[in-house]
C-alpha cells in the first residue's frame, strides 16, 4: 500500500506541474495588455514600460515562466490587476460559492443518476431502459446553460417558486440553500445524465460476467444478484464515473453562475479574462485544477481500498 501511495502522490505532482504550466501559456495568449489596461488608453509610453517592468512582462516568456514558477511554490500566484489583492486570496474568496453548487449538484447526480443506470441495465430492452436512456439522451443534448436560462423562464418568471439571480450569502443557511436550489438542480439533472449512462455501461459489463450467469442458473434471487454481486463489483466503475463527472459538473458549475448570476470562481476568472488579469486567471485555473486532481487522486486510493488487485499495479 506505501508503494501504491508514493506512486499516485508523484503522479499527483507531476500533474499539477503540467496543469499550472499550460496554464501559463493559455493565459498568455489572452489578446491585450494587462499594462494599457490598469492606466488606461491615455497612458504614456514611459509609465506602460515601467509598470510592464514591474509585473516582469518586459522579460522574455521562458524568463516569466521560471519565475512563476518560483513564485508558485512558495503559495505566491501573483497580485490581481483589477483588486490589486493577493490572486489567490481572490479565488480562495469566490471558492466556497462555487464549491458549494458543484457538490451539490454532484450529489444531486449521483442520487438521480446511479439507480436510474442499474434500472435501466437491469431492464435492458424494454420500454423503461428506452424512455429513461431518451431523457438522458435529451440531458446530455441540451447544454447545460440553456437549461439553466430555460429553468429561469419557468420556475422564476411564470411559476415564481425559485429566485432568478443572485447568492443571498450572509443571509442566513436557510436562505441560502434557497437561492441555491434552482442552479443546483439544473447542474445535478444535466450531470445525472452522464451518471446514468456510465453507471448503465458499468452494470452492463458486470452483469455479462460469467459468475453472474452461474448464480443465476443456482437459482439465487435476482434481488440478491444486482446487490451483493453485481453492485458490489461495479463500485469501481462507479468511483470513476464520480471522478470523471467531478470535473464535468465543476466546469458546468462555472456556466451555472454565469447563468445564475452568482458570485464563484466562474465569474471571477470570466472578470479577469475581460481585464486581462494575467495572475488572476492562472490562480483560478490552477485552484480548479487542483482540486479535480486531488479528488480524483483520493478516489484512486479508494479504489485501492475497494479492490486489493490495485495496490499491486
Amino acid at each position: 500500500m506505501g508503494s501504491y501511495l508514493s506512486r499516485q502522490l508523484t503522479q499527483l505532482a507531476i500533474t499539477l506541474v503540467g496543469i499550472i504550466t499550460v496554464a501559463f501559456f493559455m493565459v498568455r495568449m489572452i489578446p491585450g495588455d494587462p499594462a494599457q489596461y490598469m492606466l488606461g488608453d491615455y497612458a504614456t509610453d514611459a509609465a506602460l514600460a515601467a509598470l510592464r517592468a514591474q509585473m516582469g512582462l518586459d522579460q522574455p516568456l521562458w524568463r516569466q515562466y521560471f519565475m512563476y514558477m518560483g513564485h508558485v511554490f512558495t503559495g505566491d500566484l501573483g497580485i490581481s490587476v483589477i483588486t490589486g489583492r493577493p490572486a489567490l486570496a481572490e479565488i480562495f474568496e469566490s471558492l466556497p460559492q462555487s464549491a458549494a453548487l458543484a457538490f451539490s449538484g454532484l450529489t444531486l447526480a449521483v442520487i438521480i443518476g446511479v439507480p436510474m443506470g442499474i434500472v435501466t441495465a437491469m431492464r435492458q430492452g424494454t420500454w423503461t431502459d428506452t424512455l429513461i436512456m431518451l431523457v438522458a439522451l435529451a440531458g446530455i443534448s441540451f447544454p447545460v446553460f440553456w437549461i439553466g436560462l430555460a429553468s429561469i423562464v419557468l420556475f422564476s418568471q411564470e411559476l415564481k417558486w425559485f429566485p432568478a439571480l443572485g447568492s443571498s450569502s450572509g443571509q442566513g443557511f436557510f436562505n441560502s440553500l434557497y437561492y441555491l436550489t434552482l442552479p443546483a438542480t439544473v447542474l445535478g439533472v444535466s450531470v445525472a445524465a452522464y451518471v446514468t449512462r456510465l453507471t448503465r455501461s458499468a452494470m452492463l459489463e458486470i452483469i455479462g460476467q460469467d459468475y453472474i450467469r452461474v448464480a443465476r442458473a443456482m437459482g439465487v434471487p435476482e434481488h440478491r444478484i444486482i446487490w451483493r454481486l453485481a453492485f458490489k463489483n461495479a463500485l469501481i466503475p462507479v468511483l470513476a464515473i464520480v471522478g470523471v463527472t467531478f470535473a464535468y459538473s465543476l466546469g458546468s458549475a462555472i456556466l451555472i453562475e454565469v447563468v445564475f448570476s452568482r458570485p464563484g470562481v466562474g465569474s471571477t476568472i470570466l472578470k479577469a479574462v475581460s481585464a486581462r488579469d494575467y495572475q488572476l486567471v492562472q490562480a483560478g485555473v490552477v485552484v480548479l485544477a487542483v482540486g479535480v486532481v486531488i479528488v480524483n487522486t483520493i478516489l484512486d486510493m479508494l479504489y485501492a481500498l475497494v479492490d486489493p488487485r490495485m495496490r499491486s499495479r
